[in-house]
């Protein structure tokens, strides 16, 4: 009996090595194509992380053009402020002069006289405070709406990578 278990084992042996040279191919190939996907998938999330570091740069910057824009135009509004004020004055200087010119002499007549150069220097000067609060304005206006489609980039690239992690699980 002995003798006969072991010629099984003898007949048995060479077909179960004949297949083990079979299976270790499919094994190779499936490790083969693993690694490939992997080397794939660390690639398109290299290149993933590039591109959100861009954009978060990008937003750095978007966001500091923003600050200093907005610094700006808060310049502008205060120094239209004090020259809207010196404005005011001078017109509160003109109409007190006026009332008292009539019964005085030459020197309030010299002294309106400059009063009224320094209004008319002043609304000059407020006139062009104006317009360069509106370009600050418009600049500021421009900024934001960059510093808007950055942060809407961002948010899709999050959502992107989001659905790509979603994906994976």
């Amino acid at each position: 009996m002995r003798a006969i278990v072991f010629a099984i084992i003898l007949s048995a042996a060479p077909a179960a090595l004949c297949q083990t040279p079979a299976a270790q191919p499919d094994v190779l190939q499936s490790l083969l194509i693993e690694v490939h996907r992997l080397r794939q998938d660390i690639e398109a999330m290299t290149v993933a992380s590039q591109r959100v570091q861009i954009a978060l740069y990008a937003l750095q910057m978007q966001d500091a053009a923003v600050a200093r824009a907005t610094q700006r135009l808060d310049n502008i509004r205060t120094g239209c402020s004090r020259t809207d004020a010196e404005r005011q004055h001078f017109v509160a200087e003109i109409q007190r002069l006026e009332g008292v010119a009539a019964t005085q002499g030459p020197d309030f007549q010299s002294r309106l006289s400059e009063m009224k150069i320094g209004l008319s220097n002043g609304t000059a000067a407020l006139q062009s405070c104006q317009v360069s609060e509106a370009e600050a304005s418009s600049q500021l206006r421009i900024d934001q709406a960059k510093l808007s489609a950055l942060q809407d980039r961002i948010a899709r690239l999050d959502k992107t990578l989001e659905q790509l992690g979603a994906v994976d699980k």
